[in-house]
């Protein structure tokens, strides 16, 4: 049993496990430095005492309790004069605060070393997970969950950690204040004591209100989420059909919702803040007149008790804040688990069995052949459906095969088929005598290059965009293919060329531009089998044209698959397979 499943996720048990497991030996250290800090806060308060009590002392009275104490040390040192014992406690003080200084500072760079490094830790695993599942198991996820994922939920995870971090802090300095009270009366310290609780128990009871509102705000965000990626994709055709009213409308509603929660949580904030400095208010002036009327303090430590509760009201406050904002945000950590163990089951559920992969060598030069392979999936409820079905299909190296048919025919989920990211349901796919299966997956891979119809570039240089994700290519090669999809002359027109950086996805380039330098990484890559999918589909017909000619001219012995709704690539292809409702036909 995993550290997953010994806790519930999403329960502030699980977020403490993890981050004690993540932590390690570092934790120890983090915690004696904290309180380090709170001791000395509170020693430097208890040091008031005394310096308070020697100005304000009449001439000839005697001191007791940690006055007393002090200045008897100080006197058998040989420091009798009053202004020698301030000078000596004043000096005292100074350094104090020095040494407080430089340990707040270092309690300071490792909390934030700890709190960053979970996140980065919960969102490396994230990533992990998601690229090391099987194909099949990422498209069961809709696009706007998984981003909603890696960025909102793990957002919200950043500032539960710097709650708990402070909550730690706050927490550990309110004992440091409790701690200096009860040195200065101990029945005051049991009345702050028992102050706290008070304020304690009604705290827990509010983060049950809390939590609440963010699990509506963890389905307000995915909504959000789903809202913005429907907004982005569906632009072009609103612009076009003049329906930008329309398509605002729904993210609208969508960002109004959130606005709202998170409105109602900062008035809950708000209240429960005005309910603790009323209590604390009231509570501070209570101790102060017990102090004086009952227990008999003397003015120095009536002075050293108000700072005390003037120090602890804000540190409760925040205690009591961020005890509601980490039950706010932990609803988004339990998000976060719950898709990671819901990928990881599908994972398994994919893979059934253990499989060792095998080191084969496939023939380059051996055909493609399908032999009714299909593809399933399984919906939501459980039902297997099927994708696409392959039938008899041969191709033979040298050959350029065009795939065609209407959106959501199944075209691209054949040649993910082809491509090693589905493995058959039933039937084979084969080259020479090497069937496609999850043992020989990775050297089934290896011999394909894959361009997908979204553009793929990365923050970069051209030449490291062109090379990835690993290839040892010289430039003469690297100019030959560019020529070959008409992008020499792109390149040539950057002021860099090759070693010009591409920065945001390549936003200064075009549609076309940005395929045609994927479609260059394609065709440097050392592979017999190119699939294109709908990867010349930004391009203007003509130039389309032309690119297909010269990668038809340049097959060499190459299988080339290439999906596109446009006609030209009939003209060069050697077999045509239309797909039409899952069921492939050659033409």
């Amino acid at each position: 049993m995993d550290d997953f499943d010994q806790h519930q996720p999403g329960t502030l048990s699980a977020l403490v496990h993890e981050i004690v497991a993540f932590a390690g030996s570092r934790l120890p250290l983090a915690i004696v430095i904290i309180t380090l800090a709170a001791v000395l806060e509170g020693t430097g308060l208890v040091l008031l005492l005394p310096v308070a009590e020697t100005i304000f002392a009449q001439t000839g009275e005697t001191q007791s309790g940690v006055t007393g104490t002090l200045l008897d040390w100080l006197s058998a040192a040989g420091i009798t004069t009053v202004l020698q014992q301030l000078a000596v406690m004043g000096a005292a003080f100074v350094g104090l605060v020095m040494v407080r200084a430089a340990v707040l500072l270092k309690r300071d760079v490792l909390m934030t070393e700890l709190e960053e490094g979970f996140v980065d830790h919960i969102r490396r695993g994230f990533f992990v997970k998601l690229a090391h599942a099987d194909w099949p198991v990422i498209k069961r996820f809709r696009k706007a969950q998984l981003l909603d994922t890696m960025t909102t939920n793990i957002g919200r995870l950043s500032q539960t950690m710097s709650f708990l971090a402070n909550g730690l802090i706050t927490a550990i300095m309110v004992l440091a204040y409790l701690g200096a009270a009860f040195v200065v009366s101990s029945v005051l310290g049991i009345a702050l004591l028992g102050l706290i609780l008070v304020g304690l128990v009604g705290a827990v009871v509010w983060m049950k209100r809390s939590r609440a509102l963010g699990q509506r705000m963890n389905i307000a965000n995915r909504d959000v989420m789903h809202q913005t990626t429907r907004f982005l994709d569906g632009m072009k055709a609103a612009k076009a059909a003049r329906a930008e009213e329309q398509l605002t409308g729904r993210f609208t509603e969508s960002i109004t919702e959130t606005r709202a929660i998170s409105v109602q949580f900062v008035s809950q904030q708000a209240r429960l803040r005005n309910v603790v400095q009323l209590i604390a208010s009231a509570g501070a002036l209570g101790v102060l007149l017990v102090g004086f009327g009952l227990v008999g303090l003397t003015g120095g430590e009536l002075m050293v008790m108000a700072a005390i509760v003037m120090r602890l009201a804000p540190s409760l406050l925040s205690t009591f804040s961020g005890l509601q904002s980490i039950s706010f945000a932990l609803p988004a950590f339990e998000a976060i688990r719950v898709l990671e163990r819901n990928i990881e089951n599908a994972h398994v559920a994919q893979s059934a069995t253990v499989v060792h992969e095998q080191a084969i060598e496939i023939d380059p030069g051996a055909a493609l052949k399908l032999s009714d392979a299909r593809v399933d999936v399984v919906n939501d409820d459980g039902d297997v459906i099927t994708l696409v079905r392959s039938g008899q299909i041969e191709i033979l190296p040298g050959q350029l095969v065009h795939i065609g048919g209407p959106s959501g025919a199944g075209k691209s989920t054949l040649v993910e088929l082809i491509a090693g990211l589905h493995l058959p349901a039933s039937g084979s796919v084969s080259r020479g005598d090497i069937a496609l299966d999850a043992a020989n997956r990775s050297a089934w891979q290896a011999q394909i290059s894959f361009a997908p119809q979204e553009p793929f570039i990365f923050d970069g240089s051209v030449r490291d965009n062109l090379l990835w994700p690993n290839l040892q290519i010289d430039d003469d090669q690297i100019w030959e293919v560019l020529a070959q999809v008409e992008a020499a002359d792109i390149v040539c027109g950057l002021p860099k060329g090759l070693d010009e950086e591409l920065l945001d996805g390549g936003a200064r380039l075009s549609g076309g531009e940005r395929q045609r330098l994927c479609l260059a990484r394609t065709l440097l890559r050392p592979a017999s089998m190119l699939i294109l999918d709908e990867a010349t589909s930004a391009m203007d017909p003509e130039l389309e044209r032309s690119v297909i000619a010269r990668l038809r001219d340049n097959i060499g012995e190459r299988i080339v698959l290439l999906v596109s709704h446009s006609l030209n690539a009939v003209e060069h292809a050697d077999v045509r397979i239309e797909v039409s409702d899952g069921e492939t036909h050659i033409r």
